[in-house]
């Protein structure tokens, strides 16, 4: 058992380790970073020149319309050379001028176009109020219609970016781009880092609750790339599962063991009781006759626990035959008629389905007889027994109209030694072995016992066996 120890505890994660959470969160956070740097770069591409506009206004629109105004004068008015007005330095000034013409040849320029920006985007076909123009090498202001020489221009004042490309374009992005490069990868990324965290964790639940239904068989698979908190958690849990089943196995093989060793000195109580009895007076024949009856009862509590145990660990050997329906129930339905009248209740029964099962006849026939006996003890004044046939299975239902139990008690009636301090207690009789025995007796032959709360009153316990 130790094995199991040594085995695992190697495997303990600590937060140091590559393979942990912590490394794991930090990476998964940084990828989905750069998940969206790359993602904002990659839309950025959609826009290789024009990004984005927007109305020009304020001081630069009133500084273009004053080089507008004076330019028109230096060269309608003055005859100055195009060229030599826009260079001009009340007006070109710590400033790059663009007159632009339709005829991109004929297009003038106040500096030399040193970083081959593609000015050809300034010139609109139809006019167009004041723009703030942005591309990722530059940034335009215009344009305004300028008449010089009877030629029209449209006028700009350009600023040559020194940030990079990319980074420009980035900014400049449409909103809604920005925020499908923000949430695509975080939504794509979180998604499979979660699917990684959940996906074993989910597993592990469902381990979980087998295991607190009583499968000790249980286990989880842990991958075997995976070295974090979570696969260190899944072999616990293992560890757990298996100290845990060899607990309940040791558990019931002692109980089983103590049980088997008692019958022998019962017998011989039960023998010695019976010569005493031979022996003695009419007095201490009483006790003596009240002794048997105890050690009887005595014996049908160690068969019941034996039986129980043999089911539980799967010990019990079925003896599997075709028996037909009516002759595993017909006795033990004309017993129950019999053993109601003598309790002043009333047992209806329906007719019994011609069907032939595949079974153990004594263990199951034990096991209808428990569900009735109990209808029959509980019962305040009806019991019925009926029967529900599908092409594959057949239910055979029980009811009757004692007081019931709780909620709380319907889900532990079949739990060995388990006894309701109500209507159903050990004044009546038992020890809560019945019902456990008839459902693990029920599940041998892959049948199921479903008990439910009856309308108005009592217990409706449905016994479905495969056919």
């Amino acid at each position: 058992m130790f094995s199991w120890l040594n085995k695992y505890r190697p495997l303990n994660c600590t937060l140091s380790k590559p393979g942990s959470l912590v490394y794991q969160a930090f990476f998964g956070f940084w990828l989905t970073i750069l998940g969206i740097f790359l993602m904002l770069l990659l839309l950025s591409q959609l826009h290789p020149e024009q990004l984005e506009s927007k109305k020009l206004r304020g001081k630069m629109l009133g500084s273009l319309i004053h080089i507008q105004h004076n330019l028109e004068r230096f060269v309608n008015i003055k005859h100055k050379p195009i060229a030599k007005a826009l260079k001009h330095p009340r007006l070109s000034e710590h400033k790059w001028l663009y007159l632009s013409h339709k005829k991109i040849e004929e297009s003038v320029s106040s500096r030399p176009n040193k970083q081959q920006l593609d000015l050809s985007l300034l010139f609109f076909e139809s006019p167009t109020e004041p723009l703030f123009i942005v591309t990722d090498k530059y940034y335009a202001y215009g344009p305004l219609p300028v008449t010089l020489n009877s030629e029209e221009y449209q006028l700009f004042q350009i600023k040559a970016l020194k940030a990079p490309a990319f980074l420009t374009r980035i900014k400049m992005l449409p909103f809604w781009l920005k925020g499908l490069a923000i949430l695509l990868p975080s939504i794509v990324l979180s998604i499979l880092f979660s699917r990684r965290l959940v996906a074993p964790l989910t597993e592990l639940g469902k381990a979980a609750k087998k295991l607190a239904q009583g499968k000790l068989s249980a286990r989880v698979t842990v991958p075997a790339k995976r070295h974090d908190e979570i696969a260190s958690l899944m072999h616990d849990f293992n560890f757990m599962a298996e100290r845990l089943s060899s607990s309940v196995h040791a558990h019931k093989q002692l109980l089983a063991d103590v049980s088997h060793e008692l019958r022998s000195p019962l017998t011989r109580l039960t023998l010695a009781n019976a010569m005493a009895q031979d022996t003695q007076g009419t007095t201490q024949n009483g006790y003596l006759i009240r002794i048997e009856k105890e050690a009887k009862c005595l014996d049908q509590m160690l068969s019941d626990v034996l039986t129980l145990s043999r089911l539980e660990q799967n010990q019990q050997t079925l003896q599997l035959e075709e028996v037909s329906l009516d002759a595993l129930m017909s006795n033990l339905l004309n017993d129950a008629h019999f053993e109601a009248e003598q309790k002043d209740r009333i047992f209806n029964s329906q007719p019994i389905p011609s069907v032939t099962l595949i079974c153990d006849g004594s263990l199951l026939n034990s096991a209808i007889e428990n569900v009735i006996r109990n209808a029959i003890k509980y019962a305040q004044n009806h019991i019925s027994v009926s029967f529900s046939q599908t092409a594959d299975s057949l239910s055979i239902f029980v009811h009757d109209d004692g007081f019931g139990v709780t909620d709380e008690a319907l889900i532990r009636l079949c739990q060995p030694f388990y006894r309701v301090s109500d209507s159903r207690n050990r004044s009546s009789g038992g020890i809560g072995l019945g019902l456990a025995i008839t459902k693990r007796a029920v599940c041998a032959h892959n049948g199921k016992l479903i008990l439910k709360h009856n309308t108005p009153t009592g217990l409706a316990a449905e016994i479905r066996l495969p056919l």
